[in-house]
């Protein structure tokens, strides 16, 4: 392990002395890889606890690599091998191997004792690394010839969902009523996930086995170096859905896009039986086009052939009759065409204490373009049941109230987590207390506006300014001044009431860049961590921060039961899992093997899309 440090270390030190960076070497490198070793983290992005500034300067200000160099550790800490990303820095000269060579190296460092499903799931999130991502539709039109295209099979019915808000729980309700309240066999593709890789393919709500991502993933591998098809990340994982929803026979397919819709990679299919656009919001404007009328061409880009379509009350109506007229697709309508109108001019929030107008529920907006989609669907869906000598099962408005009750994970979903009175009150004689939570992925500023509605709307009598704390977490690519703005002023601009975190994921925002974005957050979280997150190196007082997702939840936990406080855990995907584990919620869970190379390849929230033209 030692002779590995020491390679690995002349690997760093010798790609800086071509880059002409003024720490041409890191003295620190190899004891924090040390650290790093014996806490089981990995450099990966986002410096682990522990890690020298340094190393952190090492990675961040590096002129020769476009992605972070991160030293990816084996749970076991026998193993580990040096990333960069060879694309890149074959094309700066400094890199001599091979990709071919580089695969060898990763495959052959996984120790023995790793199962066959870390080892591929690895594999998985390193195939950015080696395949860059581009716009294109190629690489997966090949991919789903070869596993013979069994999403235009006529047995199988695609309900296709886009959209910039809402999609995944639209998807969700879909899935769900279609099996509960019709006994239709369902796979649903979605993402991302927030405890385990599998929860992005599932049959009738249960995320696929292990093994079926063993025995499907070698297969998409072998078909992709046998057929030479560079294909990334989330081209594999749509074709695995398929190939699996192929082999378990299902009956109906609902399948999330990952960003847009003309180029995402579940756009290969061509007889969808419905297509739904659920809301059009300025995301991604890079990639997708900086107008509502440009991402909504792009939304449409699923619109098929003789295919009906759904659109939400965002999306605007001409753009999406002109992508209609050039596609042939068949009528569109809106929710209103097929419920009616409310008679309503705002939804309301049922609440413990009381009633409270909410301008705009998602929840409610989801579950209307859920029953919308099933009127819809009704009547292919009963066709297609008669074809395979089954009877058709007409669901009724009481069913589709019913299937559409649930919510995906961490969308404003409400809990009580008990915890022991001695934590909050020396010798107390009662035995536990109970803070209420709510956890929701808020992850943009449109998201945050809608998340302080609904907690005015559900919690009318709270005061915020005293009766609401917060952990913050974030992913890098988000607008971390508007976010954390639009939370300080609906807590009167208390900064000491907001614990912010970063997840051990490449594309979450780090302590400090969040801390550079709104400073109003700097003196409160200095405060709070002086003496156990403030670390100095040794040539200055420049503080190298870090705040684990976990103590942070326990801590703001502890000071919300004495305080009698609402704890409210918002922001990115990423900080989801620790959070949720950290109160009582234990679901299956990838190992820290997989959690080391979550991400790995990508610089921004796409992981089916890349820097390319918006054509």
């Amino acid at each position: 392990m030692t002779a590995l440090l020491a390679s690995l270390h002349r690997r760093v030190t010798g790609a800086f002395i071509h880059s002409n960076h003024p720490r041409r070497s890191c003295p620190s490198f190899a004891s924090c890889a040390g650290s790093a070793t014996r806490t089981k983290h990995a450099y990966f992005g986002a410096a682990p606890i522990g890690t020298s500034r340094h190393c952190r300067k090492l990675r961040t200000h590096s002129t020769v690599w476009d992605r972070p160099l991160f030293l990816a550790m084996s749970s076991d800490d026998e193993t580990g091998v040096l990333l960069s990303s060879p694309a890149c820095a074959s094309r700066k000269g400094y890199v001599t191997t091979t990709q071919q060579q580089q695969r060898q190296q990763l495959e052959s460092s996984a120790p023995s004792q790793w199962s066959q499903y870390e080892q591929l799931v690895r594999k998985l999130y390193m195939t950015n690394l080696f395949n860059p991502v581009k716009l294109g539709l190629e690489n997966m039109d090949r991919l789903h010839e070869m596993i013979g295209r069994p999403m235009d099979q006529p047995n199988i019915s695609v309900v296709h969902i886009a959209g910039s808000n809402g999609k995944g729980s639209v998807a969700l309700k879909t899935a769900h009523t279609l099996h509960t309240q019709a006994n239709y066999k369902v796979g649903l593709f979605v993402s991302p996930h927030i405890s385990s890789f599998r929860e992005r393919i599932q049959i009738n709500g249960v995320p696929i086995e292990e093994d079926q991502v063993v025995q499907y993933l070698g297969e998409i591998f072998d078909i992709c170096e046998s057929q030479q098809i560079p294909a990334t990340f989330f081209e594999v994982t749509t074709a695995l859905a398929f190939r699996v929803f192929a082999a378990e026979n299902v009956d109906v397919v609902v399948l999330e896009t990952g960003l847009g819709g003309r180029l995402d990679a579940t756009n290969v299919i061509r007889r969808p039986a419905l297509c739904i656009i659920t809301s059009i919001g300025l995301e991604h404007t890079r990639i997708l086009g900086d107008t509502i009328e440009l991402i909504a061409k792009e939304k449409a880009g699923i619109l098929k052939e003789n295919c009906p379509v759904l659109i939400g009350k965002s999306v605007p109506l001409e753009v999406i009759k002109e992508c209609a007229a050039e596609k042939k697709a068949a009528d569109i309508y809106r929710c209103e065409d097929l419920l009616g109108v409310e008679t309503t001019a705002s939804s309301s929030t049922s609440t413990s204490s009381g009633t409270t107008p909410l301008e705009e529920d998602y929840d409610i907006e989801n579950s209307k373009m859920t029953k919308a989609a099933l009127i819809l669907l009704q009547f292919h869906l009963a066709n297609m049941s008669l074809e395979k000598g089954k009877q058709p099962h007409i669901i009724t408005p009481e069913e589709m109230d019913e299937g559409v009750k649930i919510r995906p994970p961490c969308r404003f979903e409400e809990m009580d987590v008990a915890i022991p009175m001695s934590s909050v009150i020396d010798n107390s004689d009662a035995s536990s207390t109970t803070v209420r939570v709510v956890l929701d992925v808020a992850h943009n500023p449109q998201a945050m506006e809608y998340l302080i509605s609904k907690l005015t709307a559900t919690y009318p009598n709270l005061n915020p300014t005293r009766d609401v704390r917060m952990v913050v977490g974030m992913s890098a690519d988000k607008d971390l001044k508007q976010c954390t703005d639009i939370l300080l002023d609906y807590l009167g601009g208390d900064a000491s009431k907001v614990h912010l975190v970063e997840a051990s994921h490449p594309r979450a925002a780090s302590v400090e860049k969040i801390l550079e974005a709104n400073p109003i957050l700097k003196e409160a979280y200095h405060s709070r961590h002086d003496n156990d997150a403030m670390q100095h190196s040794e040539e200055n007082d420049s503080p190298s921060l870090s705040s684990p997702v976990a103590s942070q939840v326990r801590q703001a936990l502890t000071l919300a039961a004495s305080n009698n406080e609402l704890l409210v855990i918002c922001g990115s995907v990423f900080i989801m899992a620790d959070a949720r584990e950290e109160l009582g919620i234990f679901e299956p869970r990838d190992s820290a093997v997989i959690a080391a190379v979550a991400g790995a390849g990508l610089r921004s929230s796409q992981e089916n899309f890349g820097e390319g033209s918006k054509k």
